[in-house]
């Protein structure tokens, strides 16, 4: 009669606890695997919250596991004789288990919460929670349509297109190159294409060098101009947004334009043309500097060669004295052979002396 109360005084009680309940105990007397069922010498093992009476053994260790949550940590168990050792362990779910629940809850994830569809006026398209005006836009725009600000109402891309144009036709802009502009920009735009499809097509030109210089932050290109002629230049730019610019002599100047391909040309505008312009082309990408020198037509020029001395009398001879002229005497200038008298010189002519008492004395 006295076996059952001596057995149960000789062990000590472990009890388990986890949130949430459910999840299986088990143990590794070093706390790596493998784990067995807990407790020790059973096979099956018991699912929280349990408690079992157990031998006073050495340490080891106990955790816990449901399917949906992260494993625990496992915690130390000491079976010290007559000890009662709880133990209790929070279970954290994945986010898998996690939108499950909250799904189950009437829930929908907006912007990173779960939040109720209903108080914030969600609609669902392809899968995503959005408000309901977005839900349309996108199936508006699925459709081909755009919107006009103005008439607040949706339409299809042509009608948009017809009825901006009528607008700009009002206001009295013409359409050329894909933009609408000023009919006098568009006249001049035109008739800086015509004039430069025609001096291209001569054959009295040379082909310009323009190089790339390198990126720059604005959207459009831009191309710098230099003038190292000593001419004033008149440059045309002739593409999807055509410019003229005047350049004068020794300076530089920097147009600004739309990318694309270009046609450049330089003419002279003063009365000292060579006959030649200078034509280029180039392909202008976005964001991109360009630049070009003007150094006139590459025309030959002949110079003539300097001959030795032939005879004594074009010999150079040497001053007869190196020291300077006495203080206060002018200096002694050669006159020119026309005004040298003596046989084969020509016509004798006086020499004019200057006016005034600017020259000074001669030496006594």
């Amino acid at each position: 009669m006295l076996v059952f109360p001596v057995a149960i005084s000789a062990c000590a009680m472990v009890s388990v606890t986890s949130d949430p309940p459910g999840a299986e105990i088990t143990y590794s007397p070093t706390g790596t695997p493998p784990w067995r069922p807990w407790p020790p010498e059973t096979s099956k093992a018991l699912a929280t919250p349990a408690w079992k009476w157990v031998r006073p053994d050495p340490y080891y260790f106990v955790r816990v596991h449901k399917d949906g949550h992260y494993s625990t940590a496992p915690l130390l168990v000491e079976a010290g004789l007559w000890r009662h050792q709880k133990l209790h362990f929070r279970l954290d779910p994945t986010p898998d288990l996690f939108a499950r629940q909250q799904r189950e809850r009437g829930l929908v994830l907006y912007e990173g919460q779960w939040v109720n569809p209903k108080e914030h006026d969600l609609a669902e398209y392809q899968g995503k929670w959005m408000r309901r005006a977005e839900k349309l836009k996108l199936e508006q725009e699925a459709k081909g349509l755009v919107f006009h600000e103005t008439l607040r109402q949706w339409m299809t891309r042509q009608e948009m297109e017809k009825i901006e144009a009528e607008k700009k036709r009002k206001q009295g802009l013409v359409y050329l190159k894909g933009q609408w502009m000023p009919p006098q920009e568009a006249d001049l735009q035109k008739l800086i294409d015509r004039q430069a499809q025609r001096i291209a097509a001569s054959t009295a030109t040379y082909e310009l060098h323009i190089e790339r210089l390198g990126p720059m932050f604005t959207p459009d290109a831009e191309l710098r101009m230099t003038d190292l002629s000593g001419h004033p230049l008149e440059v045309l730019l002739s593409g999807p947004n055509s410019r003229r610019a005047q350049v004068l002599p020794y300076n530089g100047v920097v147009i600004q334009t739309l990318p694309g391909t270009y046609t450049l040309v330089v003419l002279q505008t003063d009365s000292r043309r060579d006959g030649l312009v200078g034509v280029g082309r180039v392909q202008m990408a976005p964001k991109n500097r360009y630049s070009t020198t003007y150094r006139g037509a590459p025309t030959r020029i002949q110079i003539p060669l300097v001959l030795p001395a032939t005879s004594e009398q074009e010999k150079v001879s040497p001053p007869d004295r190196m020291s300077p002229e006495p203080k206060g005497a002018a200096p002694s200038v050669p006159l020119p052979p026309s005004q040298q008298g003596g046989p084969g010189t020509g016509e004798n002519r006086p020499v004019e002396k200057p006016h005034g008492n600017s020259s000074p004395p001669a030496p006594k």
